[in-house]
């Protein structure tokens, strides 16, 4: 596609809206199982006909699906992404009644942020962004979003760091589990601690100890704002960072340099401005700000912000799908000077 036809795509805003309609409808579920035509497509959705017809001929001019015949469709390369279950998790993000839809009307009040200078969602859902994500109970819930995200990069962590090294991980804002419990299966000797909201902790305890690794995993229920559990080897704090600005995601640093150990090591896991594709990273840094008023930040910002919070910048790995493992240790001269964050509380 030629850059004035993405401009030109981009200024109509239609095609993300058909793409989210077909997703919800579970289109590409049902053309996998059979029902291609126009008329059973819409029998198995319950729209109408000509309407759908319109709808899935403006799709199939973009790739998305395919018309080997008029009034039938297929998949592509494309729509195989939206079928359930595939690994991207891409339907469930674009499904309407979700999480994805809430955060979809934040990012379509991008003009009323410019003019605050605020976040949207709060503003929008009347609630901070994780607040109310944990209330949501209709759609695809956010912590399997986080989920689904979080396994597509998790074999590239473990091979990025000596994790064998550590007794004892402490993640700061882990989700549903994904990465301690891949540490666990690796290394049978590891003890982890998982710090988030109730509603992840909950489903991170579920299925750590389906897994069989209960015995060696302490759920902790909480904010990273608090104080966190203290004198574990590593502690990590995977996509945190970036969902909160400079005061906040300072204050959420110190508390993990006040935890450590002298000899504790701290690992970020970010996303950096400065080795990322621009089109993706300047996306993501207006997501982060209308969401949570959070940011994308340079390799030297992340640096500068850990100095502050007293932690010696080490080393920097950069991971297959584009993140950027930095490890830190405890800065020797540093004492804690503790100040209140302004925010929610929430983990990410």
């Amino acid at each position: 596609m030629t850059a004035d036809l993405e401009f030109a795509e981009a200024a109509s805003g239609l095609a993300p809206i058909a793409l989210r309609a077909a997703a919800t409808l579970r289109m590409a579920d049902h053309i996998a199982a059979g029902h291609d035509t126009v008329l059973s497509l819409a029998e198995r959705t319950g729209t109408d006909p000509d309407l759908l017809s319109r709808v899935l001929r403006f799709l199939a001019c973009r790739g998305v699906f395919a018309e080997p015949r008029p009034g039938t469709y297929a998949l592509t390369h494309l729509s195989l992404t939206l079928l359930e279950g595939h690994p991207s998790g891409l339907c469930d993000w674009l499904d309407a009644s979700g999480a994805g839809a809430r955060m979809d009307a934040a990012v379509g009040d991008l003009l009323g942020a410019l003019r605050s200078g605020e976040p949207s969602y709060p503003r929008l859902h009347g609630r901070p962004f994780y607040e109310d994500l944990a209330l949501q109970s209709s759609g695809p819930a956010f912590d399997s979003l986080r989920h689904t995200h979080a396994e597509s990069y998790v074999s590239d962590l473990l091979a990025a760091y000596p994790w064998d090294q550590a007794r004892r991980i402490v993640d700061v804002g882990g989700g549903t589990g994904v990465l301690v419990e891949a540490l666990m299966r690796t290394h049978n000797t590891l003890r982890t601690v998982l710090l988030d909201l109730p509603g992840a902790v909950a489903a991170a305890t579920a299925r750590i100890a389906a897994a069989g690794f209960g015995d060696r995993f302490t759920p902790v229920s909480g904010s990273f704002f608090e104080p966190l559990p203290a004198g574990a080897d590593v502690y990590t704090l995977v996509n945190v960072v970036h969902n909160w600005n400079d005061e906040q995601a300072a204050a959420i640093l110190r508390r993990c340099s006040e935890a450590g150990r002298r000899d504790s090591t701290f690992i970020i896991v970010e996303r950096l401005v400065d080795h990322a594709d621009p089109r993706a990273i300047t996306a993501m840094d207006l997501r982060m700000f209308l969401f949570l008023g959070g940011k994308e930040r340079t390799a030297a910002q992340l640096r500068e912000l850990a100095s502050a919070a007293g932690m010696a910048y080490q080393s920097m790995v950069e991971t297959p799908p584009g993140l950027q493992l930095l490890v830190f240790r405890k800065r020797r001269s540093w004492s804690p000077r503790v100040r209140a964050a302004k925010g929610d509380g929430s983990p990410s």
